[in-house]
């Protein structure tokens, strides 16, 4: 069994990506409109109602937009700490099925071990995750405006890396943005830059790790070549240039990456 990861959007637009593990399939955010989510599964091949779950990482709009119309149009279960749940102005009625999460610690959703834990960003209680099942694991941190000790150790093994490389701080400080925005940005609970980004890859990624996806970048404030060239100069110089790479699009479908415990594989591979 192999898993494969596929960021339906990734930016302040909405955030949402498409995790499956053999037939256990679930959303990681669902900051996108329903419609918005509904078609782009559709184009991924992938059947809106198989979606067991979502996880959400904390209430923002850009990660939580679509999560109670898609969860009732589709009989999803949506699954997210009480911090996240109460912030959002929702009780479990809203959603189809809700499960609480604990802001630090292991659960099973769907038959995957979500493993939460918590990031600096300035919302009510945010978190990380890393999911796993079969071995095969998969980390995700988004929104955090540093890499604390704990985040770099959660995401430490991880075979599928997700991080935010939100900002260039050179095109940040030349833009429209108000400076308090600026400041929200760029400050530690705001959001990872180029920069900031590389330097946690090169401090995780050892030779389990066989992909990873930049995401969440600034439309704005950012360039896919800046981050992508920032991460990959610091892979190379730790010997890790092999390791797969995407820059999740804002806009559309990001093309899908299939994995198993011997690295990155076709699509027709592990179907």
């Amino acid at each position: 069994m192999g898993l494969r990861f596929q960021p339906l959007g990734s930016g302040s637009r909405g955030n949402a990506a498409l995790v499956q593990f053999g037939e256990a399939t679930l959303l990681v955010d669902a900051g996108l409109s329903a419609r918005a989510m509904t078609r782009r599964l559709v184009e991924a091949g992938v059947e809106p109602s198989s979606v067991s779950a979502i996880v959400l990482s904390h209430e923002h709009q850009d990660h939580s937009r679509g999560a109670q119309l898609f969860s009732r149009q589709h009989q999803v279960t949506v699954a997210c700490s009480r911090a996240t749940l109460e912030a959002m102005d929702c009780s479990p009625e809203h959603f189809h099925r809700w499960e609480s999460l604990p802001a630090e610690g292991n659960q099973c959703v769907a038959g995957v071990n979500v493993r939460t834990f918590p990031v600096p960003h300035d919302a009510a209680r945010p978190v990380g995750f890393v999911l796993e099942r079969d071995g095969l694991r998969v980390g995700v941190a988004t929104d955090l405006g540093h890499a604390t000790t704990l985040v770099r150790q959660r995401l430490l093994g991880c075979h599928l890396l997700m991080i935010e490389s939100n900002y260039d701080p050179v095109l940040l400080n030349q833009g429209r943005y108000p400076w308090q925005i600026k400041q929200r940005v760029s400050g530690r609970m705001g959001h990872l830059s180029n920069a900031a980004a590389a330097a946690l890859l090169g401090e995780v990624v050892d030779d389990r790790c066989y992909a990873v996806v930049l995401a969440h970048l600034s439309e704005n404030n950012n360039r896919p070549e800046l981050a992508r060239q920032a991460a990959s100069g610091v892979l190379a110089e730790r010997g890790y240039a092999r390791v797969r790479m995407r820059v999740a699009s804002p806009r559309a479908l990001t093309p899908a990456l299939w994995l198993d415990h011997d690295g990155v594989r076709e699509e027709e591979s592990l179907r």
